[in-house]
């Protein structure tokens, strides 16, 4: 038996520097003992020696010493690692990714010893492989296949020498698992000559077998349970192997197919068989069915909050000239407004479907297009459930002097914007503004405004005075909402016995008029003293005002307004409010006739 040191990681440089071996082949070499030697966690490098530490930090070759034992890798000394076992032909072929100490090195001897897993420390190998040949890229393939005395998972361990002289053993190679190779030895499928949905049951017939890689044995392998996949959104059925290894499974294809067989060993198995899998070709489709849906259920619903509404109907497809149910089609019922996920369901066997709905919205319900079956035009259907969020904007409710009344605003419903065409406002009056009337009726998004803005004159009498406010009286997708209320005052003024002195003058006459001008105060009339009053004339024949004179009222709101010949028209004495308090107000229209 080799001899073996034991030294720690700080001296390995040291302890390795001396050992000197020359260059050889690949040959036989004995299993070293059993007392390992361990090194410090230090980072691992690739497996071809690039990663060596600079020429001075290479740890020293021993002078005639045994192999070093490794359990990670170490810079400047050489690492292999246990490659999975590869099963091609039916044969266990074994690689090893080895690298030498350094750049300038090459591995000289490797060998490779099989352990049963989680054996006890002195176990003794079952199997020691000792000739490799080079492949590439740092890696070994032993030169016969591997066979070992029972299927299940094994410890590698590695012993590796390069032409630098430095020699390891690494107790840890890796793990390998040695199994019986499964096959599907047959894997057939029935389809229908006529595949079409009314037609489509395939049927699937296999056989599993177990070949034993040392022996070449074949058998049959019972009780495997085999998956088969290729149906579209369909489920994969699970099928168990019998004695003989034979198997026969059958679905309903939905659509087309592309049939595979999958046996995956469970957790019992996982290390003493491979897995296998096997594919077939996928058969010809005729060409799909026009399909529609047919809506048994009211398409316009006014559902309660909190409610919930069923959506119903039955998918056809178009067979000849006859429309046929669909079963089991797939219905999508989405939101076209939110654009959220759609509900779905299936059809049952008489192609009748029913989607509930617990939200207001505009839907719209079709089924969903397979290999067998063309998608169905779009059906519209419309739940209404009264929401809050409609509220007037920029609203304002103003009185000029004329005592014209004007409402404008906008009127926004929630995230869908603007109303539908069509919308209205009401206004309403109140006296006291506790009591309403309706007054007028103005449509929102009128010739000539924006999609959500109204306006509109309003009065009460002969003034706009009073309290005001807009009503969406709400509809079936929106609950109604009231503007603020709006408080319109100005103080009325009249002007009283304003008659021109003579209604029937000679040529260069100086008419007079007089009159007082009053303000309203509390429901009574009272003096206006010190307001500006005008004398306008219009000559006859004429479109066109005048103004002939201009006067102040005194204390006693009395004034007197005096002009000369204008010739035959009408005159009137008229009060224009210069403030945001006061009404216009103007005096009988009365006409002189001049000879």
């Amino acid at each position: 038996m080799r001899p073996r040191l034991l030294i720690s990681t700080s001296v390995a440089a040291g302890f390795l520097a001396s050992l000197a071996l020359p260059g050889q082949a690949l040959a036989e070499a004995s299993v070293p003992g059993s007392t390992p030697v361990s090194t410090a966690d230090t980072p691992a490098t690739d497996v071809t020696g690039a990663g060596a530490p600079a020429p001075g930090d290479v740890p020293a070759p021993p002078d005639g010493q045994g192999p070093v034992t490794l359990t990670k890798p170490v810079p400047g000394l050489p690492w292999a690692t246990a490659n999975p076992f590869d099963y091609t032909n039916d044969r266990v072929n074994f690689r090893v990714s080895a690298r030498s100490s350094g750049k300038d090195a090459t591995v000289t001897s490797l060998i490779a010893r099989f352990y049963p897993l989680n054996s006890p420390a002195d176990t003794a190998p079952v199997l020691t492989v000792t000739d490799f040949q080079y492949v590439a890229a740092g890696v070994w393939r032993a030169t016969d296949p591997v066979v070992l005395p029972a299927f299940g998972a094994y410890r590698v361990a590695l012993d590796v020498r390069d032409d630098h002289g430095y020699d390891v053993t690494l107790p840890n190679g890796g793990t390998v698992e040695y199994q019986q190779i499964v096959h599907f030895s047959q894997y057939t499928q029935s389809v229908p000559s006529n595949f079409d949905f009314d037609h489509r049951t395939v049927t699937v017939h296999g056989a599993l077998t177990l070949t034993d890689p040392g022996t070449g044995q074949v058998s049959p392998f019972p009780g495997a349970t085999v998956t088969i996949g290729g149906n579209i959104e369909g489920p994969e059925p699970k099928v168990t192997t019998g004695a003989d290894g034979t198997f026969t499974a059958s679905f309903d294809a939905n659509g087309a197919i592309q049939t595979s067989g999958a046996y995956e060993p469970g957790r019992e198995d996982s290390w003493t068989h491979t897995h296998a899998y096997a594919y077939l070709p996928q058969p010809d489709l005729p060409a799909s069915e026009p399909t529609r849906i047919r809506v048994t259920s009211p398409t316009d619903v006014d559902l309660p909050a909190g409610a919930t509404t069923t959506v119903t109907g039955v998918v056809e497809r178009k067979v000849g000239d006859a429309w046929l149910p669909a079963p089991r089609t797939l219905v999508d019922l989405s939101d076209v407004q939110t654009g959220t996920a759609p509900v779905r369901g299936f059809s049952d066997g008489q192609g009748a479907f029913s989607i509930p709905v617990t939200q207001a919205g505009a839907y719209q319900v079709r089924d969903e297009a397979t290999d067998f079956l063309q998608q169905s035009p779009a059906e519209d259907i419309a739940v209404h459930t009264p929401q809050s969020g409609a509220r007037f904007t920029s609203l304002s409710i103003t009185q000029d002097a004329t005592g014209q009344g004007l409402v404008a605003g906008h009127l926004t419903l929630g995230q869908a914007g603007a109303p539908p065409t069509g919308t209205t406002i009401q206004v309403q009056y109140s006296a006291d503004g506790k009591t309403w009337h309706d007054t007028t009726t103005t449509a929102v998004g009128r010739h000539g405004l924006g999609k959500d803005e109204f306006l509109c004159d309003v009065r009460h009498g002969t003034n706009a005075n009073g309290y005001w406010r807009v009503l969406f009286r709400g509809s079936r997708d929106w609950l109604p909402v009231t503007g603020k209320t709006v408080h319109l005052w100005r103080t009325p003024t009249r002007i009283i016995a304003a008659r021109p002195s003579t209604t029937h003058a000679s040529h260069h006459p100086k008419l007079t008029f007089s009159g007082t001008l009053q303000q309203s105060s509390a429901g009574t009339w009272h003096a206006y003293g010190h307001a500006t009053v005008r004398l306008w004339f219009q000559p006859a024949g004429s479109t066109s005002w005048y103004l002939m004179s201009t006067t102040a009222t005194d204390t006693h709101g009395r004034y007197d307004l005096s002009a000369g010949d204008s010739g035959t028209g009408t005159w009137y004495v008229a009060y224009q409010s210069p403030d945001t308090h006061h009404l216009d107000s103007t005096s009988v229209h009365t006409r002189v006739s001049v000879k």
